[in-house]
């Protein structure tokens, strides 16, 4: 294809994810939508293979090809019809995160699909907030979607939502997934737009020579890694039990992933579903090639992932995974990125934070979710930032105006956690302090690593603080562990401590 008329079919094709994100969020109802940015988009070719993605959320974007495939081997997609789908075992990441899938046709053929994916703030299950901290199989967690049509022939299938019938706050679940609803509807109707603009000839031989290209370039970036072999394990869970493990192989244009020796699944929510394990690698993988690599479907080529069944980075149904998606993701990321460590010394930061210190409080007439961000580490090139979400989570903080106009919260605390990034030449980003006290009497839920050991230095810098969870009750502080389920009073305040980042370097030297 002609390089200017690739490079302005690349813009176009980007921009429909883009400006589906931001309908999204501007109709949505929960406050994790709009202020938290909690969503994703992404465009498809009819072959199923991503040729635009937003930039999102990497745990979401990761992820949707796994669905995608299990909506088109399930389901019988006409023109205007809408598919959604939770389930962690068919291609969701956890149940919380609801996936609308909507086919594009020109004239009776397939052009392709829009996809989204949202974190609703209440899904059903055992607590608000569908995220219980001692949660042990799926079914604890809330309603489970498979491949179902919410939208066929351009109607809302009101059957459809009754999935939503034992949720709390169904108001607000139905408008937010109608703001999905709408943000597919506006992909669509661009993506026509722009084939109408083109002609269809143009449009596909974009979408094939943008694949190619992509996956050339990352070839390319690859053979300019050092080759080898890199071992390397980390500990996580509540007892740091669970050992993570990763064999990888840099050959000249392609990289294997093995996870080979992983903890098997456990009876507990860490379990990470396959396509959340694979967010991870592909998170990674983006890190290392050049910004301008357009990232699709052909980025994903060269990279080769090997996860035992039954394990904790690809466990049985009907395991319980809701911290798998937040937590789990999170350190498998740390994981490769010490491998990469081995392979070239100097240039991979320190470890971040390693968590999204996930924060649920609610009743049954709300529910408030946060993912609080942390230190990030610093690298040979300066200091790492302080109280910025690190990784696999890319979303907003919730503006304290927000939190008390919305929910029966008071935000009594919210500010950096001094000199809680680990020392060094440069200095580990610090974390987040927020204390917030409850107005009614509500249930407690926390998903957060990072509470035994901090994250680690790199050349010689020094590690950050772990983070803390407290209870204030009654001017006592009350430590709790990482993985919090109970209910709580009025007038009790939560604080979370998060962690800081790792330091680059030894004092006084380069």
């Amino acid at each position: 294809m002609n390089p200017v008329l690739f490079e302005v079919m690349r813009h176009s094709v980007e921009g429909i994810p883009e400006r589906m994100g931001v309908a999204l969020q501007r109709s949505a109802f929960s406050a994790n939508i709009k202020e938290r940015k909690d969503e994703s988009c992404a465009l498809f070719c009819s072959r199923a293979r991503m040729i635009a993605q937003a930039e999102h959320i990497p745990v979401h974007l990761g992820a949707m090809p796994s669905a995608l495939e299990q909506v088109i081997s399930s389901c019988t997609l006409g023109p205007e019809d809408q598919i959604m789908l939770n389930d962690p075992y068919k291609g969701g990441t956890h149940l919380p995160d609801i996936t609308v899938v909507s086919p594009v046709f020109i004239d009776k053929e397939l052009m392709g699909y829009v996809v989204n994916r949202a974190h609703h703030a209440d899904v059903g299950g055992s607590t608000p907030g569908s995220m219980p901290g001692d949660s042990e199989y799926l079914q604890d967690e809330g309603v489970v979607i498979p491949p179902v049509h919410i939208v066929r022939g351009g109607k809302i299938r009101e059957e459809a939502l009754e999935y939503f019938s034992d949720t709390r706050n169904p108001r607000e679940r139905r408008g937010d997934l109608m703001a999905q609803i709408g943000a597919n509807k506006m992909g669509a109707r661009e993506l026509n737009e722009l084939i109408g603009r083109v002609g269809v000839d143009t449009y596909l031989d974009y979408a094939e020579t943008s694949l190619g290209y992509s996956e050339t370039r990352t070839r390319k970036a690859i053979a300019l890694l050092p080759r080898g072999t890199f071992h390397v394990s980390s500990a996580m869970g509540r007892e740091e039990e669970v050992i993570l493990c990763l064999k990888l192989t840099i050959g000249d244009h392609e990289m294997l992933f093995d996870f080979n020796g992983t903890s098997e699944q456990v009876r507990g929510n860490i379990n990470a579903p396959l396509p959340v394990s694979l967010s991870a690698v592909y998170y990674v993988v983006r890190c290392l090639i050049s910004e301008d690599i357009p990232m699709n479907e052909g980025v994903y080529r060269p990279v080769k992932v090997s996860v035992p069944e039954g394990s904790v980075l690809n466990p049985w149904y009907p395991a319980a995974v809701s911290a798998g998606n937040v937590e789990t993701s999170q350190r498998v990321v740390e994981l490769i990125l010490d491998a990469f460590r081995i392979a070239m010394p100097g240039k991979i930061p320190a470890q971040g934070q390693s968590t999204m210190n996930n924060l649920i409080l609610g009743n049954r007439n709300f529910t408030y979710y946060e993912t609080i961000g942390g230190g990030a580490g610093a690298s040979s090139l300066g200091p790492g930032a302080s109280g910025v979400h690190v990784h696999m989570t890319n979303t907003m903080n919730t503006p304290v105006e927000s939190i008390e106009h919305e929910y029966p919260l008071r935000v009594i605390c919210y500010k950096l956690r001094k000199d809680s990034g680990g020392e060094g030449y440069f200095r580990g980003g610090d974390g987040i302090v927020r204390e917030i006290e409850l107005l009614e009497g509500s249930h407690l839920s926390i998903q957060s690593e990072r509470r035994i050991s901090g994250p680690r230095g790199s050349n010689h810098g020094g590690d950050g603080s772990p983070g803390s969870n407290l209870l204030m009750v009654e001017g006592k502080e009350i430590e709790l562990e990482g993985y919090v389920n109970m209910p709580v009073k009025k007038n009790w305040r939560v604080r979370v401590e998060t962690p800081g980042g790792g330091g680059w370097g030894a004092m006084g030297n380069v």
